[in-house]
């Protein structure tokens, strides 16, 4: 399948232009060094245990470190405001240039807390992408008001496509609204797995892609 230049991208972000798992490392690295610099303890190895037992990571540190469970709401603010220390890959940045040169227009469309999200997307170096972030919008995905506000935007657009890869949200809206899907198969890092039932077709995307890059194959 080719598309026109004449096309408008939305991307989820998650999982889809980085690696969830990176931004989770990087929270929980920006704790264990403020533990350590408040209670000069080394808390690393009980966040990796924690994990690799599937175990509430901030209830194990609050339980290593003798503070009480009341504190697991400040480290969890302390990780959903640091500074995330995360990149996009060169494979990922090349496929996102050469899709902005050749496009109609770009954006990003997110779930998650407004400050987390758009932290993420600056350190990713995309603050200049339009960026749609569900607590801004009072819904999330499969919530349709995002996807009509794009569509709104662009009147002219031959297509829309979005790039996912959850598909418990990310493309039933955008299926029935006449889009192109495309989705970002899991490698086996991903918080939301894809081996689950869903209650219908609608909720696959309509084409599957190994690697981001293949998206320049798209166009023409």
């Amino acid at each position: 399948m080719k598309v026109s230049k004449n096309t408008v991208w939305v991307f989820d972000l998650d999982d889809t232009l980085y690696s969830e798992a990176e931004y989770q490392a990087s929270g929980y690295a920006y704790l264990a060094e403020r533990i350590n610099e408040l209670y000069n303890v080394d808390v690393r190895s009980v966040i990796q245990s924690a994990i690799a037992d599937n175990k509430d990571v901030l209830v194990e540190i609050c339980q290593f470190v003798s503070l009480p469970l009341s504190v697991k709401e400040s480290l969890l603010w302390m990780y959903r405001l640091h500074k995330p220390d995360i990149k996009l890959t060169d494979s990922v940045k090349s496929t996102l240039a050469f899709i902005e040169s050749n496009a109609l227009a770009s954006a990003i469309l997110t779930d998650g807390r407004s400050y987390s999200q758009r932290s993420k997307v600056h350190a990713l170096g995309l603050g200049e992408m339009q960026c749609l972030v569900s607590e801004e919008w009072g819904e999330t995905k499969p919530g349709k008001k995002r996807f009509v506000h794009i569509q709104q935007s662009h009147t002219l657009a031959d297509k829309f496509i979005y790039v996912g890869d959850n598909i418990k949200k990310d493309f039933v809206t955008p299926n029935h609204l006449g889009w192109l899907t495309i989705g970002l198969k899991d490698k086996g890092t991903n918080i939301h797995p894809q081996n689950i039932d869903v209650e219908s077709n609608n909720y696959m995307p309509q084409i599957w892609i190994e690697e981001l890059s293949e998206l320049k194959d798209f166009i023409c």
